[in-house]
């Protein structure tokens, strides 16, 4: 059960993180948000790599991190875009598509198909994020999530996200298997942050000066960041990459209950029927899967 409270904890911690980027750094441009988000982890995660030193990581690593970065700079331009558009509560419950998308791809990359209780469970978990999105008074609520996707750009954006996530989470096993889990998590992030802020920089996309001027927010979302990653790459070495994912995708609850507290987002309530229905589907992935 260790991978289940670990998976809860990247949960957890995804969704604070998307609230913090978002209250503190979501008035800026997608560029300068980016860099003052990413740029203040970056010593976060290179001051770890130097207190440990070099710890061997398998040929797999480095062979994975060639797909991962191009992905996961991707994928964090269009989920960061979709969070800064549009409100919490509808955008971060639409990752749950992820663990649908990954029954195929974990299929593919990984040899891992789930069983029939993981796949009622997943199956729980996305369709209890359609409900998070329906509003209680329209008789058509459970169609709303489709229709959301279509009208409004963040959702769309949340939905290309959780297609490159779902591809991404197969890479990132293979890179946290090929040595110490938050080590090669910590490496690949150092990697990336370094290109993504150093690219943005280099052509004048973000300042310096941006990010000089935010160090808290930039440091309190580096930190949920750091600790979003130590729990993802610990956790799904120990259990099929779909099952992890699904539980992660847990933030999407979280998301709600954040996103009616500091951001006074709509139909609350509402939404807390589809968090109902993800919660069964984490249990039975917890106890069946």
């Amino acid at each position: 059960m260790l991978w289940f409270i670990l998976a809860l904890g990247t949960a957890f911690f995804s969704a604070l993180e998307a609230v913090v980027v978002k209250k503190w750094l979501g008035h800026l441009s997608r560029c300068d948000m980016l860099a003052c988000f990413l740029g203040w982890s970056w010593p976060m995660f290179a001051l770890y790599i130097m207190i440990r030193g070099w710890q061997p990581l398998a040929p797999e690593f480095w062979q994975a991190l060639l797909v991962m970065l191009p992905l996961n700079i991707l994928g964090t331009f269009i989920q960061y875009e979709a969070i800064r558009s549009a409100p919490i509560s509808l955008i971060m419950p639409l990752m749950a598509f992820t663990p649908a998308f990954m029954i195929v791809t974990g299929f593919v990359f990984l040899g891992e198909l789930p069983t029939p209780a993981g796949l009622a469970g997943i199956a729980c978990i996305v369709a209890g994020s359609w409900v998070l999105n329906a509003k209680a008074a329209n008789r058509t609520a459970l169609l709303e999530p489709f229709r959301a996707i279509f009208r409004v750009r963040g959702s769309r954006y949340a939905l290309y996200a959780s297609i490159i996530w779902a591809i991404g989470a197969v890479f990132s096993k293979r890179m946290a298997l090929a040595g110490d889990p938050f080590y090669a998590g910590a490496m690949f992030f150092t990697i990336h942050n370094a290109l993504l802020v150093g690219g943005l920089l280099l052509t004048g996309k973000a300042s310096w000066r941006t990010m000089l001027r935010h160090p808290v927010a930039g440091i309190a979302s580096g930190m949920t960041l750091v600790a979003h990653i130590a729990c993802h790459y610990i956790s799904i070495t120990m259990v099929a990459a779909a099952y992890m994912i699904s539980i992660k995708r847990l933030n999407g609850v979280i998301s709600v209950a954040m996103g009616g507290l500091f951001f006074k987002d709509e139909n609350v309530r509402g939404r807390f029927i589809g968090a109902a229905v993800m919660a069964l589907g984490a249990g039975i992935i917890a106890l069946w899967g």
